[in-house]
């Protein structure tokens, strides 16, 4: 398998001929674990490959919402009281899984793996063995990411679609009012309510498109460029992890901080989001309308990269959307910074942005190491 040192322009050419889109649990997404796992023990780090039990298509946690939803509909002609309590009920559950955190799916019978690589500190030979000062998690999903166009936007984790699902469940209550009052137009708009709730059945069960150019890609790239430029650190534990099906089950992040207790006080995780774009930014708020901040010691940090090195480029950006990565680390107390690519116009690959990302990491990573003790509340504040 050749894994031979290169720049981020031939580093992206190289996996995009060997790997290719990835949907989760796919044998393309096994190839990319496997490429990964072989660059990155090529540059140093211990690698760890994790099997994990999931689905393999984003929307299935909300296939039973949508049979319900159907059933609410079927009810609303004969028995109005009963649909409009389901109907409120699945209104309720749709509210959750947009605002707090994704509903939980049953059934899991594929198979993907996560990529846990480590590179400890170096220690020096005339003192004890010393624990590290931080931990340094840096995360990058193994699946293409999907495209949120056409029905598949009823699934979608953004505000538009948390919109168009409450939209729908609304359409029961709608039926169930139009039959209490005895309008005519009732059976007509049970069709409509039906069909809708087909709608959101078919878009969950089927898998959606995937992004075209895939800057999943490029974020794996990014990944293994960090990796071969990363100098010994004293002070600070690095980890790189390719997280498997990430855009399919965010309960994979949870199962992995299950088998890796990682203490939230002194682990500081930055998730690399699609590089999709020649513009690299930083995640300032995301959430639909409970918003996630990032933690203010990463964000100083990445922001005081920028301002050292020009080449690296960096904007602050919102994003009205869950993060399924970092969400569950933010759930559990973890400090964390998402960093993306977006573009003005198409989507593009652009591979300085995968060289200008990599600049970041590494810059973050030896201000943490070169800081000093008396250094922790400024930085903190």
């Amino acid at each position: 398998m050749p894994v031979r040192m290169t720049d981020g322009a031939g580093l992206l050419a190289e996996l995009s001929e060997q790997i290719g889109p990835r949907i989760a649990t796919s044998a393309a997404e096994a190839i990319a674990a496997a490429q990964i796992n072989a660059r990155l023990r090529q540059v140093g780090f211990s690698v760890d490959t994790r099997s994990l039990s999931t689905v393999h298509r984003p929307g299935v946690r909300l296939v039973p919402v949508a049979i319900l939803l159907m059933g609410a509909v079927m009810l609303a002609a004969w028995q109005p009281p009963m649909s409009l309590i389901l109907s409120l009920w699945l209104m309720g559950l749709l509210l959750v899984d947009g605002l707090y955190a994704p509903l939980p799916v049953w059934q899991r019978r594929h198979t993907s793996q996560h990529i846990i690589a480590a590179r400890p500190i170096v220690e020096a030979t005339t003192q004890m063995p010393r624990l590290p000062r931080y931990r340094f998690v840096i995360l990058a999903p193994l699946d293409t990411p999907p495209a949120w166009r056409g029905l598949s936007i009823l699934i979608a984790p953004t505000r538009a679609g948390l919109l168009a699902r409450l939209g729908i469940s609304c359409l029961p209550v709608v039926v169930a009012c139009a039959t209490m009052v005895g309008s005519e137009w009732r059976w007509l708009l049970s069709a409509g309510a039906f069909g809708g709730s087909m709608s959101l059945l078919w878009a969950a069960w089927n898998q959606p498109p995937l992004a075209h150019p895939d800057g999943g890609l490029a974020a794996l790239a990014a990944l293994v460029r960090i990796g071969q430029q990363l100098p010994e650190t004293h002070h600070v534990e690095v980890w790189a992890i390719a997280v498997g099906a990430a855009h399919c089950d965010p309960y994979g992040i949870p199962a992995l901080l299950d088998r890796y207790p990682f203490d939230p006080t002194n682990t500081l995780v930055v998730g690399l989001g699609p590089l999709a774009g020649d513009q690299l930014i930083v995640i300032s708020r995301s959430g639909l309308l409970h918003q996630e901040h990032p933690d203010p010691l990463l964000y100083h940090l990445a922001m005081m990269a920028d301002r050292n090195d020009p080449i690296i480029d960096l904007e602050p950006r919102t994003q009205a959307r869950y993060d399924g990565i970092l969400s569950p680390f933010r759930r559990r107390g973890f400090r964390t910074l998402s960093v993306q690519a977006v573009s003005q116009a198409q989507p593009v690959i652009e591979p300085t942005v995968i060289e200008r990302a990599a600049r970041l990491m590494i810059a973050i990573v030896k201000a943490l190491d070169a800081e000093r003790n008396d250094d922790l509340p400024v930085l903190r504040s």
